[in-house]
């Protein structure tokens, strides 16, 4: 197949006429004749129309002459995986490529079915994107003896309630933002490598198909600690996925561990293996919140109405959430190259700042995290926040326990 595209040295911003942006170039990268490489710039004159900047068009590379590559018009649908006629046009040798003998043959095939349109924005590096050395906007000790520190604390944990022997914490989030990867990462903390016993990936749809609600060993062969992670089924579209419906019984503990959910059938007393007795021991303490920290301004609204329902069924019962900010690296370049400037990353605080006021939930329940990925040994730093994140968890989910346990007042004495 064909690879082609266009370089523009100015954005796009609907201004409706011809822009001037020297250095502009179109490209053919690959193609089915095998042909090299191939680069084609603007002539000299005709930098004053190297780009048509409209709203009602996609992309529009080449000016009065004659439009040289218009990539798309109008709108038009996702293709899922066909080719789609976007009704776009070549002419090359209008703006770009002139006297070179170059047409639109040798740039695309002369064709304009496009099976992929990638966009990218490159930019040059900004310092301005980090907070001031010294000025993070949440304070960490990246160090082993902190590491060992949390891992101590989260190990040593025990309920505020005598009558809870484990807290339980539900993760809820949207397909692939890693909800399993959090439990594998928590595991693999304490097994000393990297694990994979929750089942994890990128797929379209969601990766857990049961209710599992997992527990975390201190050591090899050592004891159970103190809490449960239960994954769910991820939240998808409105046919698919995670039923809110379901959520109720989730949160009152009626559904038991490796219940196989399926979007057609709903979760009633009569479902097999269904908790009819429950008590403050058997329900959700925390609900976590798992999103994709690159998804967050461009997530469905169908999807982040889920997730807002989820939170709000959580308060209407008084249990607190937390929401996990996941794949941080990748959301910011900084980050992703030293893990230790999460909290210096504007970029990162801007995204706490939008899911507070996206979701409501408070800045300070909402936790930027990284997940094992494809590390293959352990991560002091990556150890650190999740740690981190997980005593925080734990410490909402003892204010759930401090008000549903307390003790009844007891009778006036006459």
């Amino acid at each position: 197949g064909w690879v082609f595209g266009g370089y523009a040295s100015e954005s796009w911003t609907s201004r409706g006429d011809y822009v001037q942006a020297p250095g502009s170039f179109l490209f053919r990268l690959a193609n089915a004749n095998k042909f090299d490489p191939l680069k084609i710039d603007p002539g000299n004159e005709n930098v004053q129309q190297c780009l048509y900047d409209e709203k009602a068009n996609g992309p529009v590379f080449g000016g009065t002459a004659g439009n040289d590559w218009q990539v798309f018009t109008g709108t038009f649908e996702a293709n899922k995986g066909n080719f789609v006629d976007a009704k776009g046009t070549v002419a090359i040798g209008n703006t770009y490529g002139v006297g070179t003998g170059v047409d639109g043959n040798a740039f695309c095939g002369g064709n304009l079915l496009y099976l992929d349109v990638e966009v990218y924005s490159i930019g040059r590096k900004d310092e301005s994107k980090l907070l001031p050395e010294g000025t993070d906007w949440r304070e960490v000790q990246w160090t082993d003896n902190e590491r060992e520190k949390l891992k101590q604390h989260v190990a040593g944990y025990k309920p505020t309630s005598s009558s809870v022997s484990q807290a339980n914490i539900l993760l809820a989030g949207q397909v692939g933002a890693g909800k399993s990867s959090f439990f594998n990462t928590i595991t693999s903390i304490y097994k000393g490598r990297v694990s994979s016993q929750a089942m994890a990936g990128s797929h379209q749809h969601s990766v857990s198909k049961k209710y599992r609600s997992y527990e975390v060993k201190a050591e090899r062969g050592g004891e159970t600690l103190c809490f449960r992670l239960c994954d769910t089924m991820g939240l998808e579209d409105a046919n698919t996925g995670l039923d809110l419906d379901d959520l109720n019984y989730l949160l009152d503990g009626n559904v038991p561990d490796n219940y196989q959910f399926n979007p057609a059938v709903k979760i009633t007393p009569a479902t097999p293996g269904f908790k009819t007795a429950t008590g403050v021991k058997d329900r959700v303490h925390c609900v976590v919140l798992v999103l994709d920290t690159r998804n967050i301004s461009v997530m469905p609204e169908d999807i982040m109405g889920k997730i807002r329902k989820v939170y709000d069924k959580a308060m209407d019962r008084g249990i607190p959430t937390v929401v996990l900010l996941t794949k941080v690296d990748k959301a910011c370049e900084y980050v992703g190259r030293d893990l230790n400037m999460v909290y210096r990353s504007r970029f990162i605080q801007d995204k706490v700042q939008e899911v507070n006021e996206k979701l409501g939930v408070p800045e300070y329940q909402i936790l930027p995290l990284r997940n094992y990925s494809k590390q293959t040994s352990l991560d002091t730093k990556i150890d650190i926040l999740s740690l981190s994140a997980l005593k925080h968890i734990l410490g909402f989910a003892d204010d759930y326990l401090d008000e549903h346990c307390r003790s009844p007042p007891a009778e006036n004495q006459l």
